[in-house]
């Protein structure tokens, strides 16, 4: 297997890209973007699911996961914190968290070959989120062919 390419900061590039998925799937469950940087409660706690799921999830320090929300570590800590007080108390919340949890785990990039095929599957479907309907029906019956 390949040795995983690194970035300037140390910073695994699956790590990082997983922590990207992450927050793509908290972003789509909740509705929101959590890299919005409004104080809002409604972005806040989301925010801070995805902080936890990417600290727990990947192999990112608080420093590097602060740097994905363009916060500071001590900001990942306590949302760590609050997330494990939401598990243990909030009864909203630990009913979403078995389907939450089940899309989350299905990130996990073992190779490079993995990886690979998630950015290409990543492109292609941003590259059908620009087409028409018409253009995607197409696009099906040459696949079909």
């Amino acid at each position: 297997m390949k040795k995983l390419k690194r970035h300037s900061q140390g910073i695994s590039i699956i790590s990082r890209e997983k922590c990207r998925k992450i927050i793509s799937i908290v972003n789509e469950f909740y509705g929101v973007n959590c890299l919005d940087l409004s104080k809002k409660r409604v972005i806040v706690e989301p925010r801070q699911v995805a902080m936890y799921y990417c600290y727990k999830r990947t192999n990112l320090s608080s420093t590097s996961v602060a740097l994905m929300f363009n916060k500071d570590h001590a900001t990942v800590l306590h949302s760590i914190n609050i997330v494990e007080g939401r598990m243990l108390y909030d009864k909203k919340f630990k009913d979403q968290r078995p389907k939450l949890e089940e899309l989350i785990f299905r990130v996990n990039f073992k190779t490079e070959a993995e990886f690979i095929l998630f950015q290409t599957k990543e492109k292609i479907n941003l590259l059908v989120s620009k087409m028409s309907l018409d253009q995607c029906n197409e696009l099906i019956e040459n696949i079909k062919n």
